[in-house]
């Protein structure tokens, strides 16, 4: 995605003069200074913090907010491609009554003034009753053209069984891989038709063990529009947590670039 983008840019700087090549490299660092602005949405637990420093190559600190704590909070991401991400982190919703009252407030604030929201739901668990109402009755309703935005990620894949995680390789295991497939693309099927949110922009993952980063940032790339080119980013290599042994292999088969597009 890098490579992309940055090749895109060196060509069309090549078809212009140099006055234009100095007004196109000012109309493109002044439109690189406004981040896109994606907003985080899940429970606590669901892995939003990992999933923002592995997907997006970052280093978005730990949030230390406790329960009750009623403000979004905002965070400025520096990408390891160039540019920045203010990175909105939403307070749960679901914890009680009260405080849910108080949040959806926040929501209905927020949401509708967001370039992409990512959705995080573990997908290990068992009931998602309340993280489909939360969708319908709250996100959704924030805004009418939201649902183009959202993009949903099921998250901590790495526990569904049968099957079990090949720590090895750093990938699962044929019969679990059958297993987050079968499960998933059942989650996927129910979430798309209760929301109507396309099943393009709802991916699982493993953000723990960097699994299938590349589905989950084509989803949330997709979902900006016309921002995508501000993400130029490659999200946190698979393979470097796998054995040295197999790293090296794997480096081997790649001609020595630490990056492939898909696991």
């Amino acid at each position: 995605m890098i490579s992309f983008i940055q090749k895109f840019l060196k060509d069309a700087l090549g078809l212009l003069t140099d006055n234009q090549k100095a007004e196109f490299k000012k109309a493109v660092g002044d439109e690189q200074a406004i981040p896109p602005k994606v907003v985080i949405i899940g429970k606590a637990g669901v892995g939003k913090t990992t999933t923002v420093n592995n997907l997006f190559n970052a280093s978005f600190k730990v949030s230390h907010s406790v329960a009750g704590t009623s403000e979004a909070q905002l965070k400025a991401v520096e990408l390891a491609g160039g540019g920045k991400l203010d990175v909105i982190d939403m307070p749960g919703l679901g914890e009680c009554i009260e405080s849910d009252a108080v949040y959806e407030k926040i929501y209905r604030e927020i949401l509708p003034t967001a370039d992409v929201v990512l959705y995080i739901i573990q997908a290990n668990e068992r009931v998602l009753a309340e993280d489909q109402r939360i969708l319908e009755e709250v996100v959704l309703d924030s805004a009418a053209d939201l649902g183009e935005r959202i993009v949903i990620g099921l998250n901590q894949v790495d526990k569904i069984g049968p099957g079990r995680w090949n720590i090895r390789l750093n990938l699962p295991s044929p019969e679990q891989e059958r297993s987050i497939e079968r499960k998933c693309v059942d989650i996927i099927r129910k979430l798309s038709e209760m929301t109507g949110i396309t099943r393009e922009h709802i991916s699982y993952y493993s953000a723990v063990q960097r699994y299938r980063l590349y589905d989950l940032l084509a989803a949330v790339v997709n979902a900006s529009g016309n921002l995508g080119w501000k993400m130029p980013v490659q999200p946190r290599d698979w393979a470097e947590l796998a054995e040295p042994d197999v790293l090296e292999f794997i480096l081997k088969k790649r001609g020595g670039n630490h990056h492939a597009e898909s696991v």
